[in-house]
């Protein structure tokens, strides 16, 4: 397959060409992510909408725009849409067209003219979202119709005014509001309004807005929006990532396009079961949101999420995601993006069959209890070792944030507030949105220590808070934690978690030496702020960020010197005070230890991070704020601790390009 058969035709259907000053802004994160991303990869691009189709000698055309990058552009490729300019005008046979993104901002139903011309593409290429999927997700009623099981606002449509005025009789009335919205709409909080029932003009308001809209959804306002909703977003079916949004100040609303905050969010089990259920009802869509309040009510499904919050958050690229997996379907084979694209990319799952294949022969489902909220849920060993495949530059290992226990060894443990003294709470939150291939356990760390040796240590070279084996955890009053010991049994059942996550680390490395000629492993913990336990520092105020490289010989001098330079950097212009320190208290656990291997190409780096710096720890004395997160510190950590790690994975780059 020469060059030219790698180029694709790519059209992007929506109703304007943009909606902003610029030339080219298809008002949607994810759609203009995807365009960036075929213009820098050298795609022939076309623009039309709905109304530019026609019939032609009875084939179906467009009047497209085509769309060109200037020569010579430089730009982020996910940015590079603010470069593109319409070069030309002139009709497309639609049957040329390998692929195209349908917006449908200007499709209203099944009666929209043209619906019949765009299909016609899939007799030879790819419509994305297809017609029959545009329209179930247009129709803001759908969800209630498809999923009358799921938990949702209260909702009606209604065609009439008789009809609306029956439905709010039935509504409760919360805070005094209800919601009323368009019934086809496309996202980004156009047509949904929150209306007073005591409004003296009610009548004629829901008047206006049948008159505007024709058909309209009246719907339970919900006063938790004001905690913000999640969004989960889904792949072919695959959960790709989970955002909180949060209204900006004086809205109500909590789209991006109004100017909300867009935070990380790890979904419990029954917000995540609620998710899935959702997409799973939409089979036709293939890239689609699913949007939730905290308590799991679900109060929309879209086509098309936008692909900002993931990006900034998790350094998922969604935009190369699609192109790559898209690419693949129609050229044959995965085509390697443009060396000048050089972007975050998340990984296929396909390409990991070989790490997912370790979960074979573990058992399917555990019951499990959250030490922190007592619930019961029951999950599988893959929610308990978890493997995230985000960017592939690094492994992020997070061993000690987990919460869960394997319900039958409860009697083990003496559970109350002073365990959660023994996790690093919070640090999967911290550092997920960070990227890398990861892998987390869920476990709590007293139940399995990750961070240890198998068979614990007796080496004088070994800290003695690193000695204990990984199912004899000591509490930070230096006390052994198990209450209750284990049969034999009990405890290879217990370390075959701990083989499993060691397994993945293993393999992971083993695969990116194999793929690049070396690996990267960032192993993540936070701590508590002042010294507890065995450590040399008990009762000290600790530095609030720790990194550790064995003193400076567990990774190759440039990665280490890129990361903590720009980790020095990226503390300073928020000017919180923050502190650094090298290897002091902790140089470096069992994990990296283990695994570095700089002579061989494998190169660690340990990060600890005090929990004071990001949320309110376990001792805070202020029991109202305790375990509270610090939403605004949380997101500037996230900030610095990405680019420390994206500057020592550059440099790894640079170093094995030589």
């Amino acid at each position: 397959m020469d060059k030219n058969d790698q180029i694709l035709n790519i059209a992007f259907e929506s109703g304007r060409l943009s909606y902003t000053s610029l030339e080219i802004d298809l008002y949607n994160t994810g759609i203009n992510q995807i365009l960036s991303v075929a213009a820098a990869r050298g795609h022939s691009l076309y623009h039309f909408s709905m109304e530019d189709l026609f019939l032609h000698e009875d084939r179906p055309h467009a009047k497209a725009s085509v769309l060109a990058l200037p020569e010579n552009w430089y730009s982020d490729p996910l940015e590079c849409y603010r470069l593109l300019k319409k070069i030309d005008e002139r009709p497309v046979d639609l049957s040329t067209i390998d692929l195209c993104f349908f917006r449908a901002d200007d499709v209203r139903h099944s009666g929209t003219p043209n619906l019949d011309l765009i299909r016609a593409i899939e007799d030879h290429g790819i419509l994305i979202e297809s017609v029959e999927a545009t329209l179930s997700t247009n129709d803001k009623y759908e969800i209630a119709v498809r999923c009358p099981d799921l938990p949702q606002p209260l909702t009606y449509a209604t065609g009439s005014l008789d009809e609306a005025t029956a439905a709010l009789s039935k509504l409760p009335r919360n805070d005094g509001f209800f919601v009323l919205k368009d019934r086809y709409g496309y996202g980004c909080g156009h047509g949904v309004h929150r209306i007073g029932f005591d409004d003296p003009e009610l009548s004629e308001v829901i008047n206006m807005y049948l008159n505007l809209y024709d058909h309209i959804i009246l719907q339970e306002y919900c006063p938790e929006i004001e905690k913000g909703d999640i969004v989960v977003t889904f792949f072919d079916g695959e959960l790709i990532g989970t955002m909180l949004r949060e209204a900006a100040p004086g809205e109500w609303k909590t789209n991006f396009s109004l100017g909300a905050s867009q935070l990380p969010h790890t979904l419990t089990p029954g917000q995540e079961e609620i998710a899935r259920k959702a997409q799973k009802n939409f089979p036709q869509s293939r890239l689609l949101s699913v949007d939730m309040l905290h308590s799991g009510k679900v109060i929309e499904v879209n086509a098309f999420p936008g692909g900002q919050g993931l990006l900034e958050l998790y350094g998922i690229s969604l935009s190369n995601m699609a192109l790559d997996r898209l690419e693949s379907e129609l050229l044959g084979k995965s085509k390697a993006p443009s060396a000048m694209v050089q972007t975050i990319t998340t990984q296929p799952a396909y390409q990991w069959d070989d790490i997912y294949g370790h979960y074979e022969g573990h058992a399917e489902e555990v019951e499990v209890v959250d030490v922190f909220s007592e619930e019961k849920y029951v999950l599988s060993t893959k929610d308990l070792i978890e493997f995230r495949p985000q960017n592939p530059d690094f492994i992020l290992s997070i061993p000690h944030s987990g919460v869960l226990l394997p319900a039958k060894y409860k009697g083990h443990f003496e559970l109350n507030a002073k365990s959660l003294l023994e996790i690093d709470l919070f640090s999967d939150i911290l550092f997920e949105a960070i990227g890398g291939l990861q892998v987390i356990s869920r476990l709590a760390p007293f139940f399995v220590d990750l961070n240890r040796s198998r068979n614990g240590s007796e080496s004088k070279h070994v800290p003695r808070h690193l000695s204990n084996p990984p199912t004899e955890y000591y509490s930070v009053k230096d006390e052994l934690f198990l209450q209750k010991g284990y049969s034999p049994t009990q405890e290879e059942s217990i370390l075959e978690y701990y083989d499993l996550y060691h397994d993945l680390l293993d393999s992971l490395i083993k695969k990116l030496k194999k793929e690049r000629g070396y690996a990267l492993l960032i192993d993540a913990h936070s701590m508590t702020s002042v010294g507890l336990g065995r450590v040399h520092d008990k009762g000290e105020e600790r530095d609030n960020i720790v990194v550790g490289t064995l003193d400076d010989t567990s990774a190759h001098p440039e990665i280490i010197s890129a990361f903590v330079n720009t980790l020095k950097q990226g503390i300073k212009p928020y000017g919180l005070g923050l502190t650094f320190a090298k290897n002091d208290p902790y140089s470096g656990g069992f994990i990296t230890r283990m695994h570095s291997d700089p002579d061989n190409d494998v190169h660690a780096i340990q990060i600890e991070v005090t929990m004071d710096t990001y949320m309110y720890e376990a001792i805070e004395t202020d029991k109202e704020k305790r375990y509270a997160l610090k939403q605004s510190r949380l997101r500037i950590a996230q900030d610095f601790l990405r680019k420390a790690t994206l500057a020592a994975s550059e440099a790894a780059r640079r170093i094995y390009s030589r």
